[in-house]
């Protein structure tokens, strides 16, 4: 698992304490591990922590399905971003 993967994974185990073992692939809204306010709660932590803003139309199942997806977003995110606002802390 990247640093970013583990950063996510780390933050949703602390926030959510989900009862089952998290990985890259876990099914993280199917298995009812975030929810609709988990997701919000996880574009402020990625704001802070990755400096990225999400878009509107990125919120999608799709792109919280997994650990995966969402850390494919943030790379995405800055990728897209100046050199200067795609520095994690």
């Amino acid at each position: 698992m990247d640093t970013i993967a583990q950063t996510l994974r780390e933050f949703i185990v602390r926030e959510f304490k989900p009862e089952l073992p998290l990985d890259e692939d876990s099914l993280l809204i199917e298995q009812g591990i975030i929810d609709s306010l988990a997701v919000f709660t996880l574009i402020g932590f990625m704001d802070e922590q990755f400096k990225i803003k999400v878009d509107p139309e990125d919120v999608t199942l799709d792109n919280f399905r997994t650990i995966r997806a969402i850390k494919d977003m943030v790379e995405s995110a800055r990728s897209s971003s100046s050199p200067s606002e795609n520095k994690a802390t």
